[in-house]
Order: structure tokens, then C-alpha cells, then sequence
């Protein structure tokens, strides 16, 4: 389980003491160590704090994903981009290719355009 390496590296990021944690959380400092050096699990009420304290997902937390945050998150998009999101997914698979094929020409058109050589 990759979870005490993620605490470990969440701690050092925040450049936080396992006490300091322990008194964030409000919880025993002795139960942070069991999670760092004992192969102790914390619970699933702990698991969400722990999430929501550093702001990361609880997948990420237990190593099942190395992507922090979840992108399905209404937290993470904007209207626009929900609305295109759900199109996406509306889409049979083909219909998706195309959508993609499109945006990336948008997209390539727009910086070709934006980014004129040689003076013009």
C-alpha cells in the first residue's frame, strides 16, 4: 500500500510535523506514526479528512491513482467545460474522434494565428 509513502510526501510538501497533523486533525500524534511506521490504516472518516486537509482525492491517498485531484469534480470546470464534457460523452465513439480531430484544429489554426512570423 502506497499510502504512508503519499502521507510521508503530503507532510514534507506542507512542511508539516506529524504533531502538527495529529493537532489539525484532531487526532492522536501516536496515530499518525501508526500510519507513517506501523502499517496501521486510518478509517474511512480520517481517509475524507486527510483528503479535504491537503486537498487531494483518496484514491491519490492509497496510491490507486497518482492524479491528485479528481477532474470530474464540479470544484475543477467551468460551465462551458461541463457542457462540453457531457457532449463528449454523448457522443458513440467515432463521433468523439471527430469532435477531438476538430477542437485540435481550433486549437492549432488559433495558434498559428495568434503567433505571426516574421513581422507580418
Amino acid at each position: 500500500m502506497d499510502f504512508p509513502i503519499r502521507l510521508e510526501n503530503l507532510l514534507e510538501e506542507h512542511n508539516l510535523t506529524q504533531k502538527q497533523l495529529a493537532k489539525e486533525l484532531h487526532i492522536a500524534p501516536s496515530t499518525i506514526n501508526g500510519y507513517l511506521r506501523r502499517g496501521q490504516e486510518p478509517n474511512f472518516s480520517t481517509l475524507i479528512r486527510l483528503s479535504e486537509y491537503f486537498d487531494v482525492s483518496i484514491d491519490y491517498l492509497l496510491g490507486i491513482t497518482c492524479i491528485r485531484r479528481p477532474m470530474h469534480s464540479d470544484k475543477y470546470h467551468s460551465s462551458k467545460e461541463k457542457d462540453l464534457l457531457n457532449t463528449y460523452r454523448a457522443l458513440d465513439a467515432k463521433e468523439q474522434g471527430y469532435l477531438i480531430r476538430q477542437a485540435h484544429m481550433y486549437h492549432y489554426q488559433n495558434m498559428s494565428t495568434s503567433n505571426p512570423t516574421n513581422g507580418e
